[in-house]
């Protein structure tokens, strides 16, 4: 019995020494020498960079600012023609051997409904292209808050492992002192040994997802993927504001992509209104002085005026031209109609994805996560005056933990699922 006694000591001893080495292993794989100091950021700061930066967002900017900039010219009509025609002369370029000198001013402009026309349309397409900038920064603004949140889990998740491998570490050593003492079994501590390695092993592979979450950061600010980040704390969570049916209706009058669509009827409409009236005759003024040879001042003016016959712009407008037009109507009101019912999925979507993940938080919070921890208590208390088994201390630790992760896996849906239904209604959330 001493001499088995002896043998188990020893093999305890092994298993233990075993899992410190590889313990260490593990810490010094994943240590990085010389890592230069974390940089401090906040969502705020990001956005504001980000937006400077995104070339997405910059080449829908420059989109926007071109389609303003012609707004102007498709008001305006072609500009005046002005010439003198040199009559009479003897030989080509000869002007001395002229019989009279004619200054002439041309302006051709088309029917005014045309004028009107032409700059509604121009002044559509800029504000198409401006919703499209704005839908470009909800976009953008999006791929960044998707990667931060996903650090944040990730930073908590850490201090979630952090807590309960303390308490595996207390666990561990209550069993061991028990174990000397001949009150506990060589198998409560290779199970404790063996929740503690499961606990390095979760804790590395969560500190590899934190180098990924923040080597995405680092790649959308074309920063070195080596490049550490300081959080600030995530603070209270906010609760979901509004109601679903209200934030369906927000996002019909906010939504960027959906507002384009609806500027794009108005356009068609207007489009349609043009090619009708396209065959209306373009005016054509123009006013002659005339200048005889010998002559020191101007004898006599002639006046034209001249409209444009519309043979061509009626056969076109016949032959397909206003049938296309209000074809182009019909097809961007069903545009609108389907982006309409995908902005009211989206919403639909991220709203249930995040009061699921309230819900859940709630329950975490003031449920599921006390009784966890009361759970553990009890059970350690009990485990330790010897009216417990230890696998029931290892069920109730291993739960708590589950618990934590959960709860901060929730947290993260949820701010994600926030920002997805800020996207979805298209901009901040009422």
């Amino acid at each position: 019995m001493l001499r088995f006694k002896f043998h188990s000591m020893i093999a305890a001893t092994a298993v233990a020494g075993c899992f410190f080495s590889g313990a260490s292993a593990l810490a010094a794989a994943d240590s990085v020498p010389a890592e230069p100091p974390a940089v401090d950021i906040d969502l705020a700061s990001l956005s504001q960079e980000l937006l400077q930066r995104n070339p997405s967002v910059q080449a829908k900017r420059r989109a926007y600012e071109a389609a303003r900039g012609r707004v102007i010219a498709a008001w305006l009509p072609d500009d005046p023609e002005f010439g003198v025609d040199v009559e009479g002369q003897s030989r080509p370029f000869r002007f001395s051997s002229r019989s009279d000198l004619e200054y002439m001013g041309t302006q051709s402009s088309p029917f005014p409904t045309t004028l009107f026309l032409r700059g509604r349309v121009a002044l559509r397409d800029a504000q198409i292209a401006h919703q499209q900038y704005e839908e470009a920064i909800r976009e953008a603004l999006w791929h960044l808050e998707q990667p931060y949140y996903d650090l944040a889990l990730t930073r908590e998740t850490l201090l979630a492992l952090e807590d309960v491998r303390g308490l595996l570490d207390r666990t561990a050593n209550t069993v061991r002192t028990r174990y000397e003492t001949n009150r506990s079994s060589q198998e409560d501590l290779l199970k404790a040994n063996i929740e503690l390695s499961k606990i390095e092993i979760e804790t590395f592979a969560a500190r590899q997802r934190e180098r990924v979450a923040e080597a995405h950061l680092s790649h959308l600010f074309d920063k070195p993927l080596a490049t550490r980040y300081r959080l600030p704390e995530l603070g209270n969570v906010p609760t979901l504001p509004a109601s679903r049916e209200a934030l369906e209706q927000q996002a019909i009058r906010t939504r960027p992509e959906l507002l384009a669509a609806e500027i794009g009827i108005r356009r068609a409409r207007t489009s349609r209104w043009l090619a009708a009236t396209n065959w209306l005759p373009d005016v054509v003024g123009r006013v002659e002085a005339r200048q005889f040879s010998g002559e020191s001042g101007i004898r006599e003016y002639d006046t034209f005026i001249g409209v444009r016959v519309p043979v061509w712009s009626l056969i076109k407008g016949a032959g397909g031209e206003w049938k296309a037009a209000g074809a182009d109507v019909k097809q961007a009101e069903a545009a609108y109609t389907e982006m309409k019912n995908e902005v009211l999925l989206a919403v639909a979507e991220a709203y249930a994805k995040a009061a699921a993940a309230e819900q859940a938080l709630n329950t975490y919070n003031q449920f599921i996560l006390p009784q966890a921890r009361q759970q553990v208590e009890v059970a350690t208390a009990a485990y330790e005056a010897g009216r417990e088994d230890f696998l029931n201390l290892i069920d109730a630790q291993r739960m708590l933990k589950e618990a934590q992760l959960a709860f901060y896996q929730a947290r993260a849906t949820y701010e994600q699922g926030l920002s997805d239904l800020q996207r979805a209604v298209g901009g901040g959330i009422q």
